[in-house]
């Protein structure tokens, strides 16, 4: 078989896969077979905040509840925030919303960047007494949970059938 067949017929097989898609009702993709069409689960990342932050907390109980406190805050406003940008710049999916999906972004790292700070100053002048090296490195170690991203939003790659 020539190569301009096989790419023929590879490209027929595609076709089919979009016109199934085109033709269904709800106007939904089959989770299944297009994968690659839905929004990735970014959720997960911030779940992983949360779980980093209450566990950080709990270790530090045997310390004291200022310790343990100091940490929650931290992880709170470290996670909070992120929470805010997920919710903001996923909103919006598709081609025809790239100019949406583009100002979402921004409009969320300048949200993060607001409600991190207020996070920051609204701890440190109502909360005492307070650990700051508890706060800041429970701020610094869900931070670095980010890092895992790729690993936590990662979908298999094969679709289910």
């Amino acid at each position: 078989m020539s190569e301009a067949k096989a790419w023929k017929q590879q490209m027929a097989m595609r076709s089919d896969d979009w016109s199934g898609f085109a033709n269904r009702k709800s106007g939904r993709a089959d989770h299944r077979k297009y994968m690659w069409l839905q929004q990735p689960p970014v959720h997960r990342v911030i779940v992983a905040q949360l779980v980093v932050s209450a566990v950080l907390a709990l270790a530090l109980l045997p310390l004291g509840i200022t310790f343990t406190l100091s940490s929650l805050l931290g992880g709170l406003c470290c996670s909070l925030p992120n929470a805010y940008f997920v919710w903001r710049a996923f909103r919006y999916c598709g081609a025809r919303s790239a100019k949406l999906i583009v100002s979402s972004f921004y409009r969320g790292e300048a949200g993060k960047l607001v409600l991190t700070t207020a996070g920051f100053i609204l701890v440190f002048t109502l909360v005492e007494p307070l650990e700051p090296l508890a706060l800041f490195g429970s701020f610094v170690a869900v931070q670095a949970v980010s890092w895992f991203a790729p690993v936590l939003v990662a979908r298999r790659k094969t679709p289910v059938k």
